[in-house]
């Protein structure tokens, strides 16, 4: 029963509808009966500073933060975490006695799903496609961890400022930008350890892509697709008949929705509660 002593947890975002983080979260608050309820709220971008002072005035425990403000957030935060500024970005925010705390988890959740799969990430060489959002973290997050990251992007330009941004935050790791043509893909994901596809190609409603070919693929290659719209892309459904380990993006959504949810309330969150809501939102999707 939500009363004036139920905390409040949300989203803020623009657009907002399509967010599953509400059914996650209410879900783990359900399973582990806390006297909190978790929002969504659609903050168009000249809200966003009265948005953050509101969260501060309302008393709001915690909020997720999403397209497009995760950037943008970060002026009128009264602290990043280190990750979080050598990433660029902000996807969490958590607020201690009225100071409001940016992280970003996305990194995390990748980490967290990746391991709950048993992949091993020390000394990988491993091989991310994408220069965006989603590769920053996953880069600057797994760099400390493995020996070689080699970014692929279209523009060629984006993944070598990019692994620079890396390198000089992780100057123990080796990382390079490479364009996508089609030689160097193939060169480089046959040598690979991991494949991380961190671009929105395969996703609904162009199920029917895949970011590469059958045969550029080796079985002992694990594959990570950030995309969970299907839950099986076409990427995946290949390297599983290759024979490869795979990863799917929906355990890395509800890892670092996990990550966010802990850092709010200190507990550790039911990741099978969490799982089930997601995939339910997701089947009515279609």
């Amino acid at each position: 029963m939500i009363s004036a002593r139920t905390g409040v947890l949300c989203v803020i975002g623009n657009p907002i509808e399509h967010s599953m983080s509400p059914k996650m979260h209410n879900a783990a608050i359900t399973a582990l009966d806390l006297d909190l309820v978790y929002m969504a709220f659609n903050v168009p971008p000249g809200r966003l500073e009265g948005a953050i002072a509101g969260i501060k005035a309302l008393g709001i425990i915690g909020a997720n933060v999403t397209i497009p403000h995760k950037i943008n957030v970060m002026q009128y935060l009264d602290e990043i975490h280190p990750l979080a500024r050598n990433i660029g970005a902000v996807n969490t925010i958590t607020n201690v006695d009225g100071v409001l705390l940016g992280s970003n988890t996305d990194g995390l959740g990748a980490m967290k799903a990746l391991k709950e799969c048993n992949v091993e990430l020390d000394g990988m060489n491993i091989v991310i496609a994408g220069a965006g959002g989603a590769a920053r973290a996953l880069g600057f997050t797994l760099a400390p961890e493995v020996s070689r990251i080699s970014i692929l992007a279209r523009r060629e330009r984006k993944s070598k400022q990019l692994a620079r941004d890396i390198k000089m935050a992780n100057d123990s790791t080796d990382v390079e930008g490479f364009s996508m043509a089609p030689s160097i893909i193939t060169r480089q994901v046959r040598s690979c350890d991991l494949f991380i596809n961190a671009t929105p190609v395969g996703m609904h409603p162009n199920e029917s892509e895949c970011i590469l070919e059958n045969d550029w693929l080796q079985p002992n290659t694990c594959v990570f697709d950030l995309v969970y719209n299907p839950l099986e892309t076409k990427l995946l459904e290949m390297a599983k008949a290759i024979g490869c380990k795979i990863v799917h993006g929906l355990d890395m959504l509800v890892y670092q929705g996990a990550v966010a949810f802990e850092s709010w309330t200190g507990i550790c969150p039911p990741i099978s509660s969490m799982k089930q809501a997601a995939l339910v939102a997701l089947d009515n999707r279609k």
